[in-house]
């Protein structure tokens, strides 16, 4: 591919090109760690992904920025190996400052800012130096148990941007790929623009953390009273019921594409910051309805990265994208680009945000080395439950006041409690890594409720503007999902929306939003039958071609890890039902009139 920006010198190689294949027999073991944002780990072993989980589903802590000791202990724990036998340990939050990768980039930019926009300088000075203090502490974390352990030789240090598109593309389908990265910053960058193909892979835009959509939209978030760099889902969902239009000059104010780069405008109106909102923005939106303000946001944020995207497309293709990076777990951004003209394809990595990069440093360092892919892996990556017997055992034990049962078809009577309107709290197998429930750690519910998405989330704490989740089996989805495609593995872990066909939307009203479109997850036989056997059975029961998947988790907890956490839940009247297992079923004594009648 060649350079479609002329004038910003040749494309940059990533150091996959410069990468030392090394013999391919035996084994090789890679940690991959992350510790700020999500704190994470991953282990990669011969060509395997054998686990992979955050640290906040042990501290039960949301969003938890602790070292992740106990995940690095479940991983290698995992994998049945000692730290001094692991072979690279691979980082990806900071690399640091690259005088190759990014002097020139802020020379430039720099230079640029004091001709056209003085008054943002400072801005930028500060963003900067925010930046080296920011990362300090979490560095020397990281090079503290380095040393500790001896490890200095087997250390592999991995530009932010591009393990996430390492991450994005190795998981990813593709022989060959335009992969785009996108978040508030990292490693001096906020967005790269890369080509993969195995052969001749690199680098052909970046931007600096001062022309940042991640901030951007974190600014709207905490501008309507969320907490940035988490909530920015609610701000997606609010978008669907404002007017986009009327507030839209004021963003392009804020941030904008010129020739086919991202340029903030720092001043009274943008800063690349959580913090500093002048008087003037705030008196500027004190009367606008907080929903045009989202609606003007999304809007603008999938013009920009549409716009930079179309600059890279092919005329000749395929042209797949994939993307990474904690931007891109907005569905509805995910879905315009799909829409683009001449994109074939398009794979969200599923742990897309920061917290993702213990994997995404693991699984590139085995790219790097040999070449390694880990095409669609499961994200079924973390802890398992323990067995029906110790369930059994636990509840006699701590949990006298809850009851259980084995059905001996536990699929009928499932849809038995669906049909009499039981919440169901689902914990089987392992736990997701990364952001989504999917299905293993879910709450699941019929569709045909619409009230749900305010009775639930009340029963939950949680304030959503998005509707909850459908989660269909892979042979009914064309019959909802407007353009699906059997080959579309990005909807197998819920993170894109689809347009739906009205048929769906009668049918299964509490899981379409207000605009028309759901964000589904596929179910394909061979990668969860429990489910998939379930949906095909409610289909013929209730004619819902979904069921409701929803995370297993109260608002601002981390999603359910243990058997215990579950039960915790259970006890708190989060869920009615826990499913433990695909063969346990669990209640409150004396409180359930579905269980009284049907299972006590």
């Amino acid at each position: 591919m060649c350079n479609l920006f002329p004038g910003w010198g040749d494309a940059q190689d990533l150091p996959v090109n410069n990468r030392r294949i090394l013999i391919l027999e035996g084994s090789m073991i890679i940690l991959g760690i992350t510790n700020n944002d999500l704190a994470s780990a991953c282990l990669v072993k011969n060509g395997q992904i054998v686990s992979a989980v955050s640290e906040e589903r042990f501290t039960r802590r949301k969003d938890d920025k602790v070292w992740p000791a106990q995940s690095i202990s479940h991983v290698l724990r995992s994998g049945e190996v000692a730290l001094d036998q692991v072979d690279y340990v691979a980082y990806g939050w900071n690399a640091g400052f690259d005088a190759e990768k990014h002097l020139v980039l802020y020379f430039d930019r720099i230079l640029e800012e004091a001709q056209r926009n003085p008054e943002g300088v400072p801005f930028f000075r500060k963003r900067i130096a925010d930046e080296i203090r920011n990362d300090k502490e979490k560095r020397k974390e990281f090079d503290d148990f380095i040393q500790r352990n001896n490890l200095q030789a087997k250390t592999i240090y991995i530009d932010h941007h591009e393990c996430h598109a390492l991450g994005a593309f190795v998981c990813s389908p593709y022989q060959n790929a335009l992969v785009m990265t996108c978040d508030g910053r990292g490693d001096f960058q906020s967005l790269t623009v890369s080509y993969y193909d195995g052969q001749n892979d690199r680098v052909l835009q970046r931007e600096t953390t001062v022309d940042s959509l991640g901030y951007f939209y974190g600014r709207i978030t905490k501008l309507l009273g969320y907490k940035p760099n988490r909530h920015e889902g609610k701000i997606t969902g609010l978008a669907a019921f404002g007017d986009a239009e009327r507030l839209l000059p004021l963003m392009k104010s804020m941030i904008d594409v010129e020739d086919g780069r991202l340029r903030a405008r720092s001043g009274l109106s943008f800063e690349p910051s959580y913090e500093g909102y002048s008087d003037e923005l705030e008196s500027m939106l004190a009367h606008e309805k907080p929903e045009d303000i989202a609606a003007a946001a999304q809007l603008h944020t999938e013009n920009l990265l549409v716009e930079i995207i179309k600059h890279h497309i092919l005329d000749q293709g395929p042209n797949n994208v994939c993307l990474a990076g904690g931007v891109f777990g907005n569905v509805k951004l995910n879905q315009r680009i799909r829409e683009i003209d001449g994109v074939s394809d398009v794979y969200v990595l599923p742990c897309m945000g920061d917290g993702g990069l213990a994997l995404a440093a693991a699984v590139g360092t085995a790219y790097l080395k040999r070449g390694s892919r880990f095409k669609n892996p499961s994200m079924k990556l973390g802890p398992d439950v323990i067995g029906t017997q110790a369930c059994q055992s636990l509840l006699e034990q701590d949990y006298p006041d809850l009851a259980c049962h084995q059905p001996s078809d536990m699929t009928a009577t499932l849809i038995e409690a669906l049909s009499a309107n039981q919440v169901l709290g689902v914990i089987k197998g392992r736990m997701e890594f990364g952001p989504r429930a999917l299905c293993n750690r879910s709450i699941v519910y019929h569709t045909a409720d619409k009230s749900i998405n305010d009775w639930l989330n009340k029963r939950m704490h949680r304030t959503e503007f998005m509707p909850f989740a459908p989660v269909t089996a892979q042979e009914h989805a064309a019959e909802c999902y407007i353009a699906w495609a059997d080959n579309q593995v990005a909807a197998d872990y819920m993170t894109m929306t689809y347009d739906c066909y009205p048929e769906f939307i009668e049918s299964c009203p509490a899981v379409v939003h207000i605009d028309g479109t759901a964000r589904p997850q596929i179910i394909r036989v061979n990668d969860d039958p429990f489910m998939h056997k379930l949906l095909h059975a409610w289909k013929r029961e209730s004619g819902q071609a979904a069921l409701i998947n929803t995370s297993f988790n109260k608002h601002e907890e981390p999603i359910v890890c243990t058997a215990q956490d579950a039960l915790d839940a259970l006890r708190e009247d989060m869920v009615d039902i826990v499913v433990l297992n695909e063969n346990l079923l669990v209640w409150k004594k004396g409180k359930n009139d579905f269980a009284k009648r049907h299972l006590e």
